[in-house]
């Protein structure tokens, strides 16, 4: 009986000092300086940074800072060389494309692609041409590169 009454009375006190307890901050939406809304405690009053201990909350929050820039450089081999055969269409009559004017192996003219796509490329269109050894050579190239891009890298 004692029990009960002291629970009831603790209870009651809790309530009072629940009711006299200033309200917690609100959660709100709102917007900081670095480019992104944050969801921090919306304190009108107060003109601090919400990263600042002065704003009153219970532990501090990280807030990023915009990426910095990076220097671009403006000459490199592909930008410098963009719209280099432009001309070649508008002086030629639009009777070659650039591709053509490209100098290099049959397989690489006018065309991209990783190491092992390009051993294949290469396989396909001179391999019946090639030395015994050097066909060797890039068969065995072909299978440690299919090895290797089946086992690692964002191509799986």
């Amino acid at each position: 009986m004692a029990a009960a009454a002291a629970t009831l009375l603790l209870r009651a006190a809790g309530r009072a000092l629940l009711s006299r307890a200033a309200p917690l901050p609100r959660a709100e939406r709102g917007i900081s300086d670095c480019g992104g809304a944050r969801w921090a405690p919306a304190r009108p009053g107060l003109p601090v940074p919400l990263s600042s201990p002065l704003a009153g909350l219970s532990r501090p929050i990280r807030i990023k800072e915009p990426p910095k820039r990076k220097p671009v450089d403006r000459w490199t081999k592909k930008r410098a060389l963009f719209g280099v055969y432009d001309n070649v269409g508008i002086l030629g009559g639009f009777q070659i494309h650039p591709k053509n004017l490209i100098m290099g192996p049959t397989w690489l003219r006018g065309w991209r692609g990783n190491e092992l796509q390009r051993c294949i490329r290469k396989k396909q269109m001179v391999g019946d041409r090639m030395f015994v050894e050097d066909y060797h050579k890039l068969s065995k190239r072909i299978r440690y590169l299919y090895k290797r891009f089946n086992r690692t890298g964002k191509h799986r």
